[in-house]
């Protein structure tokens, strides 16, 4: 698609999808009620059970904790929203809380608190603060969740969609890109920059003789939020080498970059929800879109059923043979989906259809011939004939469609 119609995909995306939206025109205030059922919506307490990382059963009273620090009681009748911006890389999280909690025999791999990896320089609306002062119940584009209140930098909105709006900007498509080092300002030394931020560049007149000490010649430089004593914004300048993985505006959003960016995160660990330091199978995908400013859902169930595109749809009593036929006519960088788990599609080769994803592992027979599960946890080329579950069923089975997100035909 051109700029144009990428735009105008983002703006479809905002009007029929619920989980994308549209942060500058976002609701004002929110009533006592409206509040509190958006958060009783979001921090439900498990169905299930869940246990500490050492093991042991969690006590109903820790929720009740949980539940107390969400700071129901401190919303009022009529709630304003207040803009932020994230300042480094951090987290959104279920409740207000870095303790861990697992299901049984996943206690290190898989925190059910963690929602998603957040990046920096990410516009937000703040519509609640914890009990403890510590939490910030925001919005970002795509997503709603805590956020820990030191990674946020609290503006006005003007000031906000200004600096996020400025015309002369560059995009990360490096698997990670960092600014150079600050001996001066902390914030601004070696930041983290994962693929697909949109970062402004300084104006020629506001950049002088040397930026923190360092001459800017063979820099970008490049305006990012920091935050005051105060929590709230201010912007300064930083330096990231011209030999970074940047593109100066967005990159043209073509197959080829599609491939080209997800194969530069082969072999990086899997990180549910952004856990260490890395990505799951959907913010794989949705991080290689943004580096051409193509939007998309955080999770799933949303990418693969919701997401505005060309839906190709394969049902579930479709046999294995015609499920290929439908493979056969998806052009590379196509996005595949089956329950929980989004892939790329790469195209065919002696009879078998490959994918490159970010998965946790697959299922084949071992010595004796029983299938056992192997972990992988990393971005991997498979073909889809690897098995899914114990019961024999291979990926290529458990497809339910695929979507090119375009503006739909």
């Amino acid at each position: 698609m051109s700029n144009e119609e990428i735009k105008a995909y983002n703006k479809s995306s905002v009007k029929t999808l619920g989980p994308i939206v549209d942060l500058e025109n976002y609701k004002k205030c929110f009533s006592k009620k409206e509040l509190t059922d958006k958060l009783n919506t979001f921090s439900v307490l498990p169905k299930y059970e869940t246990f500490h990382e050492d093991g042991s059963l969690i006590a109903p009273k820790y929720y009740k904790k949980l539940m107390q620090n969400c700071n129901i009681e401190g919303i009022i009748n009529k709630n304003n929203i207040t803009y932020g911006i994230t300042i480094r890389k951090t987290m959104m999280r279920t409740f207000p809380t870095y303790s861990r909690v697992f299901k049984i025999g996943d206690n290190y791999e898989f925190d059910r608190f963690q929602e998603t990896a957040v990046y920096p320089v990410e516009p937000l609306v703040i519509l609640l603060e914890s009990k403890d002062s510590k939490w910030y119940f925001a919005q970002m584009y795509n997503y709603l969740a805590w956020i820990p209140k030191k990674d946020v930098a609290i503006c006005f909105k003007e000031e906000l969609f200004n600096y996020i709006k400025t015309k002369d900007f560059i995009v990360t498509t490096g698997k990670r890109v960092y600014t150079s080092y600050n001996p001066l300002n902390k914030q601004l030394s070696e930041v983290k920059l994962d693929m697909g931020i949109t970062i402004p560049l300084a104006n020629i007149k506001e950049i002088k003789a040397d930026v923190y000490g360092q001459n800017a010649t063979g820099n970008y430089v490049v305006k990012l939020p920091t935050r005051d004593n105060n929590g709230n914004v201010e912007f300064a300048l930083a330096l990231i080498s011209r030999n970074e993985e940047i593109s100066v505006g967005y990159l043209p959003y073509t197959r080829e970059n599609i491939i080209v960016n997800a194969f530069k995160f082969l072999g990086e660990r899997y990180g549910w929800g952004g856990m260490f330091n890395s990505r799951d199978c959907t913010s794989f995908i949705m991080d290689i879109y943004r580096s051409m400013n193509v939007k998309l859902p955080r999770n799933a169930q949303e990418q693969g059923e919701l997401a505005v595109g060309n839906f190709y749809a394969i049902p579930q009593n479709m046999t294995t043979e015609d499920r290929k036929k439908i493979l056969d006519k998806l052009k590379p960088g196509t996005a595949v989906y089956m329950n929980g788990h989004g892939m790329l599609y790469l195209g065919a080769e002696k009879g078998k259809h490959y994918i490159i994803h970010d998965f946790s592992g697959f299922y084949k027979p071992g010595h004796d011939e029983k299938l056992r599960y192997y972990k992988v946890r990393e971005v991997m080329v498979s073909p889809l004939c690897i098995g899914l579950s114990e019961d024999g069923k291979t990926y290529i089975e458990g497809l339910y469609g695929a979507r090119d997100f375009i503006i739909k035909d």
